[in-house]
């Protein structure tokens, strides 16, 4: 008979109590096998709190994205069978709708003229606030208020300061003998996309200071007093100390102005209509009169499909190229 070891001696007196497994002790109590959720089970289980949100999504975005693609292959007056027609509503677009053109006209005056002053503006009043003076929170909501204001309301006060006959500027200059500010700025076709742009401006500048109060918190305070006993005054604070360290902010206000451009059309329709002479004219507008007023949905919806490969592509090359260089300091 084989000479039982010491740990096998311990073992065989207590047995269930004390085993040697490897160099270490296992209790009996240790030995019981807990049961372990089925991996099916959890995955149908998240799968059952996300299929809400993915429903939405599928009726809501996917289908009429899918719908749209489609139907922009069509002769479609939106209530009749369509009659198909292949890719001449896209041959259509570039080669003799001149509004369409128009349109990527006034995005590339909308994009730098809107998203510039809207940053700098907003940097300087939050600088201003939160920075310089510590402002009580009342200046920001007043600053911010135009912001969550309804378009339409916006439209239609900013319609009627524009009018030359009665309006707030037309009366101020009467008054003050500034006649340029008697001119019918949105009904010239020189002046009545800037115009609209002044109204965008305005309205959303509030939202950029939100944007770079939000950013200024996560500044340290040590960093600014730093600043300040080196002798740097307050504007070089804010030009050459604050404004590098908010990159972030700056490209989500640029990703999301280039967007605004693509897709602004209450303000515009309200204030203009797209003219004069579709000199205020974007492609929301375009795309709204075309396919309700003069029911061509074949050709809006090829339009919309133009829209968002521009609004996708955009937003791809901002996030994979600009945001790598702001997220890394600048290197490509």
């Amino acid at each position: 008979m084989t000479q039982l070891s010491n740990k096998d001696h311990f073992a065989s007196i207590m047995p269930g109590r004390t085993r040697f497994i490897r160099g270490r002790s296992v209790s009996g109590r240790d030995r019981i096998s807990k049961p372990t959720p089925s991996p099916t089970g959890a995955s149908l289980e998240g799968f059952a709190f996300v299929f809400p949100a993915l429903a939405l999504f599928g009726v809501f975005i996917l289908y009429p994205a899918f719908y749209i693609c489609y139907a922009s292959f069509f002769d479609w007056d939106g209530v009749n069978p369509g009659v198909f027609i292949g890719a001449k509503n896209f041959y259509h677009i570039f080669n003799d709708d001149e509004h369409f053109w128009s349109a990527m006209r006034n995005i590339l005056f909308w994009v730098p003229l809107n998203i510039v002053p809207q940053m700098m503006l907003g940097f300087l009043i939050a600088f201003l606030l939160e920075i310089k003076t510590r402002a009580v929170p009342v200046f920001r909501v007043l600053f911010y208020l135009p912001a969550i204001i309804s378009p339409v309301v916006i439209g239609m006060i900013w319609q009627r300061i524009y009018n030359p006959f009665g309006g707030l500027l037309s009366g101020l200059g009467i008054a003050t003998g500034l006649d340029f500010l008697t001119f019918p700025f949105l009904a010239n076709p020189q002046t009545a996309i800037f115009a609209v742009i002044v109204v965008n401006i305005w309205q959303w500048m509030g939202f950029s200071m939100l944007m770079y109060v939000a950013g200024m918190k996560g500044i340290s305070g040590e960093i600014l007093e730093a600043a300040r006993l080196d002798g740097i005054t307050t504007w070089q604070t804010a030009l050459y100390v604050v404004w590098p360290m908010l990159r972030h902010v700056h490209l989500t206000l640029i990703l999301l102005g280039v967007l605004d451009a693509l897709q602004s059309f209450t303000l515009i329709y309200i204030m203009t209509k797209g003219g004069p002479n579709h000199a205020s004219e974007m492609l929301p507008t375009h795309i709204f009169r075309q396919g309700f007023e003069l029911q061509n949905m074949g050709y809006a919806s090829a339009l919309s499909v133009v829209l968002l490969v521009m609004a996708l592509g955009l937003s791809i090359f901002q996030v994979r190229v600009i945001g790598a260089r702001f997220s890394f300091g600048g290197r490509k």
